[in-house]
């Protein structure tokens, strides 16, 4: 019999855009200009996954389809961050929580994504929520998989698709 771990539910938010920045010679000082135009333009971010290290700061965020033509008119202002910006859409996020930071339920819905061949953007981990960067097309399948790989609760009003 194949292990299931219980969870509560589970949430799409879609009509996506991802937008990722990685290179060597991104500052500090240009990922606080990108963020800071964000706020002044108003541009919200359904996720943020940022970090330094010996590749340089990178980072990806998602933000709605509808604020792409900004955020590309705010990246092309700065020439630095224009040479190493990438976008990519539709994508969509899907969250499975409570995590409570269980490297079980990482792994497995790792394993159970890779085993059906699920294309995956990025993956982040919180407290509450395990949550996966995919695009739209093939968002039925990563839920179907996920559905798989938790033993989700009976209550149609936890699991949000």
């Amino acid at each position: 019999m194949k292990e299931t771990i219980p969870m509560e539910g589970m949430k799409v938010s879609g009509d996506l855009v991802r937008v990722s920045v990685a290179d060597a010679s991104l500052t500090e000082e240009l990922l606080t200009g990108f963020l800071k135009g964000l706020t002044e333009n108003r541009v919200n971010m359904s996720l943020f996954i940022g970090g330094k290290g010996s590749g340089g700061v990178q980072f990806t965020c998602c933000v709605a389809a509808s604020d792409q033509d900004r955020v590309k008119t705010l990246t092309e202002a700065i020439p630095d961050l224009k040479a190493c910006v990438e976008f990519c859409s539709p994508v969509d996020l899907l969250s499975v929580f409570p995590h409570q930071f269980n490297l079980k339920a990482l792994g497995l819905s790792l394993m159970a994504l890779g085993k059906a061949r699920t294309p995956l953007h990025g993956f982040c981990s919180s407290l509450s929520a395990l949550t996966f960067i995919t695009d739209h097309a093939d968002l039925g399948q990563a839920s179907s998989v996920l559905q798989g790989a938790f033993n989700l609760q009976k209550d149609p009003s936890r699991t949000v698709c």
